[in-house]
């Protein structure tokens, strides 16, 4: 029986090379599952990474771009009264 120890198997990932898969993900039309698997990744960790690097204004999405937001403030129109039955 082989015991395994300590951090064998366990790949570490340059910053360069986290971002350069990434930017991969981002593509539109891309799907991660298919850019994690050609890298040897779980989705998982791409979406990790994902969620760090906007946590830390690294990454930015090509084409995300948010619309503001505008609340009227008039207050809504009466209801109509009911008129009488004939």
């Amino acid at each position: 029986m082989e015991v395994i120890t300590g951090d064998v198997g366990r790949r570490t990932w340059s910053p360069e090379e986290k971002e350069r898969i990434l930017a991969e993900a981002a593509v539109p039309g891309a799907v991660v599952s298919e850019v994690a698997r050609r890298h040897g990744l779980r989705p998982q960790q791409v979406f990790g990474w994902r969620r760090e690097a906007r946590a830390a204004n690294r990454f930015q999405e090509e084409g995300l771009v948010f619309a503001p937001v505008v609340l009227d403030t008039k207050p809504p129109p009466a209801a109509p009264k009911e008129l009488p039955a004939l």
